[in-house]
């Protein structure tokens, strides 16, 4: 009987949050350009989703890596965020200090995702995209695109590591987005 019940214990310790189906990952690389894609799906609403994508002040909390976050300048729907943490893959750790510019983008006055540029640090030219999918369950999705021959991580661990870095993005953000939404209930 101790057997089963640590089973069922340990089972339902490794199972994935109920409050988000798997993250679906998706590389295409052409030539040097690599693009990595995370989707999921979250039970939550559209405001809940916005508010944690646009509370930048807050990632450090609740983003891995992430240890500043700050917004530099805005306009409109135009920011530029400071930006520093560290990249850790457990084979690699990398620090990293840069700014962001952000383009928050709204269809019909409904928020419907962001588009994101490094302008400068060691990540620069690297450009990153949320995209909500409106509907229950709520979609999301954060596409990377970066030039590898550029990229500051050693080549054979290159797409690893980006894979790595954006399925723990999409997957810490649809946290917070529950998060949210169970404290507002």
């Amino acid at each position: 009987m101790k057997t089963v019940l640590q089973t069922l214990l340990l089972s339902c310790l490794l199972l994935p949050p109920a409050h988000a189906e798997e993250t679906r990952m998706s590389l295409r690389q052409e030539g040097n350009i690599l693009a990595v894609e995370g989707q999921l799906e979250v039970s939550a609403g559209l405001d809940a989703a916005w508010a944690v994508l646009t509370d930048y002040p807050r990632f450090p909390e609740f983003v891995p890596g992430i240890t500043h976050n700050r917004v530099l300048e805005q306009r409109k729907e135009l920011k530029l965020i400071e930006q520093r943490g560290l990249i850790n893959t457990g084979q690699f750790r990398m620090p990293f200090q840069g700014v962001l510019q952000v383009e928050e983008r709204k269809r019909d006055g409904k928020p419907d995702g962001m588009k994101i540029l490094y302008v400068s640090g060691p990540l620069k030219d690297v450009q990153g995209e949320w995209n909500i999918r409106h509907g229950k369950p709520l979609g999301l999705s954060y596409r990377m695109r970066m030039d590898i021959s550029k990229a500051p991580f050693p080549p054979p661990l290159s797409v690893t590591i980006i894979e790595q870095q954006v399925r723990s993005w999409v997957e810490a953000f649809a946290r917070e987005i529950q998060d949210v939404k169970r404290k507002k209930e």
